[in-house]
């Protein structure tokens, strides 16, 4: 559903001629292909946090996560820290229906690894790694790379307004439903409500009125407390 939406939104941008130099998304839109197909389609540069790697080891910042493998791409392989080669190469479809790469290695390989534990919990498999194809594989790891330097956190946080200015919208105007039947009718009262959003925050802006401060969960705020 966000990549359709993502698209459809592209799409009325482009047909009015008002598609940004940069655009700037959520983590909820940003993707491998988008990524790579917007600059080249559209030349329109996607910012915006791609998920971190979620093998156990990774989360865990211990043992042999999957930067810690050597990615053969022409041989069609990969190499463990302790130098042994994979079996299994096979290309296919993620649960999301996107392109990846299962790799696995073989169990004779496994069983006795000096540093299994580091690497795998299965007793019956050797360790398996799923990955993008070659040019989204290596661009996500660019993207989370650079995500967690300033220069990048000071770019993307010309974003963070624009949640508050949704939020303000949805919970002011009710914006998330259409009172009226129609495209006509629905785009122009999208219309009175992005002019009464403007009015409302110019007169706070110049009446003085502090912005909102950032919500605390109750979790988080137990936290606090601790």
């Amino acid at each position: 559903m966000t990549r359709w939406s993502s698209t459809i939104s592209t799409n009325c941008l482009a047909g009015k001629g008002l598609l940004p130099s940069e655009h700037l998304l959520d983590a909820g839109y940003t993707s491998a292909e988008l990524l790579l197909t917007a600059p080249v389609k559209r030349g329109v540069r996607i910012t915006g946090p791609v998920r971190p790697n979620s093998t156990r080891q990774t989360i865990a910042s211990e043992g042999f996560g999957k930067t810690s493998f050597a990615i053969n791409w022409a041989s069609r392989h990969a190499t463990c820290p302790s130098g042994f080669t994979s079996r299994y190469w096979t290309e296919g479809l993620d649960h999301n229906d996107r392109p990846a790469i299962r790799i696995r290695f073989a169990t004779e390989t496994c069983a006795p690894c000096a540093v299994r534990d580091k690497c795998t919990r299965s007793t019956r498999y050797g360790r398996q790694l799923t990955i993008r194809p070659k040019e989204q594989d290596g661009l996500l790891e660019q993207v989370r790379a650079e995500q967690s330097t300033e220069d990048w956190k000071a770019r993307y946080a010309a974003r963070a307004g624009v949640e508050g200015t949704i939020h303000q919208a949805v919970a002011v105007t009710g914006s998330r439903r259409t009172r009226y039947i129609g495209l006509a009718k629905t785009h122009l009262a999208h219309v009175f409500t992005a002019a009464a959003i403007n009015l409302i925050r110019l007169d706070a802006w110049w009446s003085g009125h502090p912005l909102a401060r950032t919500r605390t969960s109750h979790l988080a705020a137990l936290d606090l407390a601790a």
